[in-house]
């Protein structure tokens, strides 16, 4: 469990790039599934304004390459392995999230994960706010 002041927080922290528009429905969706609320969003746009930074160390460039999940006891995910914790922990997405914990399952979904996330400012370019997905 991470430390927050003297509280402890038990909720996943989601980090999440609220410049992508891929990113705000993942999490404007997940929050509706998140009958539990296991999960707490935070953008990297406010990186080093938080209290949990100070318990991990996290790399600003890998950051906005794909989404980052802290378990409440401290472990980092990422990209892939990061939404498949989170699928298996809303109920309505719960089976979605059993597949992908099939062993050799990351062989397919790393990959694919990681080529929606290169891609995702190219996909999305169109619904993006104020030119935030450009590519340069």
């Amino acid at each position: 469990m991470l430390l927050k002041g003297c509280e402890i927080v038990s909720k996943s922290i989601i980090l999440y790039d609220a410049g992508c528009y891929l990113c705000r429905q993942s999490k404007k969706w997940i929050q509706i599934l998140d009958f539990f609320k296991f999960f707490q969003w935070e953008t990297i746009q406010n990186a080093g304004s938080t209290e949990w930074e100070k318990d991990v160390n996290l790399n600003e460039e890998n950051l906005s390459k794909e989404i980052h999940l802290i378990t409440p006891d401290g472990k980092i995910l990422r990209g892939f392995y990061s939404l498949r914790y989170v699928l298996i922990r809303t109920p309505l997405t719960f089976i979605a999230g059993l597949f992908m914990y099939i062993p050799g399952s990351g062989l397919v979904g790393v990959p694919v994960y990681k080529w929606i996330a290169r891609n995702r400012y190219r996909i999305f370019k169109n619904r993006c706010k104020n030119g935030s997905c450009s590519i340069s």
